[in-house]
């Protein structure tokens, strides 16, 4: 099996092909413990798509609000997102393509948070200078 990532064409629907046996070898052991299958599987839909967007969007929220926006902002974009590559990519609904899709709506607002964390930190550094010089 070739190690690269194929996108295949079939009547009209797109869907990509294995990952290069990266689910046969690396989370075979899923499938033997359903499980820990569910627990990883349900955190990984249901909350950590959320949570990053959360910290993206909110700076200041208590600890159970963010969990509560994470896991509505979770079902709601998840489910979006993957239909919305079925309509208009005609990408076919897989997990290995749902993973994908999770992966990079979770990757995106974790860019934007560091971008703006980045940029926030010579202000804070700024104002701690000046309140040890008073």
């Amino acid at each position: 099996m070739d190690a690269r990532l194929h996108l295949r064409r079939t009547t009209g629907y797109y869907y990509f092909m294995d990952l290069g046996g990266l689910r046969d070898s690396f989370l075979s052991f899923l499938n033997e413990v359903p499980v820990i299958r569910a627990i990883v599987g349900g955190i990984i839909v249901l909350f950590l798509p959320g949570f990053a967007w959360t910290l993206a969007l909110f700076k200041t929220l208590k600890n159970i609000e963010r969990i509560a926006l994470s896991i509505g902002i979770s079902i709601a974009g998840v489910t979006v997102c993957v239909l919305a590559a079925n309509l208009l990519f005609k990408v076919n609904i897989t997990g290995t393509n749902a993973l994908i899709i999770i992966a990079v709506i979770t990757v995106i607002p974790l860019i934007i948070y560091i971008i703006k964390r980045s940029m926030r930190k010579p202000e804070i550094e700024e104002v701690e200078a000046e309140e040890k010089e008073e």
